[in-house]
């Protein structure tokens, strides 16, 4: 199978084309290959109480992993290329040919938000993980908004 570079306007295609449409594509910015897929069985009704368990656990590593990022990525206090675990996780990242940082993180968390990287140990990245006994812990946003976890 003949291998094909995608012209620029292409790489920044992702999505569902068509209104009507099950299908969907996206661009993995960093080999350039583009996958695309259907919708099989697309979800009806409202979510059950376990999916709305895995949402709000999915919540929680989001926002965790995203207070980790913040406390460690590069700073005029981490220097240019951030703290030793980022620069840690960001070589891991790419022995492993992952796209993105936050995937090495998320592999290597525990559930109280501590990221233990191979080779340094435990960090928890200059942080302390919140009570989440509230009545927003685990929403269901990727993206911490003002006032999550700051470090």
């Amino acid at each position: 199978m003949a291998r094909i570079t995608p012209i620029d306007v292409i790489k920044g295609i992702s999505g569902k084309y068509g209104s009507g449409s099950s299908d969907y594509f996206a661009t993995n910015s960093s080999s350039n290959r583009i996958h695309l897929a259907k919708y099989l069985n697309k979800p009806t009704g409202p979510a059950t109480e376990m999916q709305l368990a895995q949402m709000q656990i999915f919540g929680k590593q989001q926002k965790m992993a995203a207070a980790w990022l913040r406390a460690n990525r590069p700073s005029e206090e981490n220097g240019n290329k951030g703290t030793e675990a980022y620069q840690e996780a960001q070589a891991l990242k790419k022995q492993a040919h992952l796209s993105n940082v936050r995937q090495i993180v998320l592999k290597y968390m525990d559930e109280e938000g501590n990221v233990t990287l191979p080779a340094s140990g435990t960090t928890n990245g200059g942080y302390t993980p919140p009570d989440n006994s509230g009545p927003e812990s685990g929403g269901g946003s990727a993206t911490p908004g003002d006032g999550d976890l700051e470090p």
